[in-house]
């Protein structure tokens, strides 16, 4: 299987990047493991995105990380009252 058949790179052109998980890749190489591209898209990689294909054959096993999902919003703290002092 080709990547490139179920990812596009996107902002950046193909090559070598620093990944935070597998090190430097080149993504110019078109036998670079499709494991390897879609566990970098699981972990929300922002320069990768599924083609018409990827949608298709992989979509319905891994969705990209939502740094938000999860996480609930932090409660609304009560306004504090100021109280006022005679002097």
């Amino acid at each position: 299987m080709i990547w490139t058949d179920y990812f596009n790179l996107i902002k950046v052109l193909p090559g070598r990047i620093v990944t935070p998980r597998f090190g430097t890749l080149d993504f110019g190489d078109l036998s670079l493991p499709v494991e390897k591209v879609l566990a970098l898209y699981e972990d929300g990689f922002p320069y990768l995105e599924l083609t018409a294909l990827g949608k298709e054959a992989l979509r319905p096993l891994s969705e990209p990380a939502d740094p938000g999902q999860g996480i609930e919003p932090e409660q609304q703290k009560p306004a504090k009252t100021t109280i006022k002092r005679k002097a």
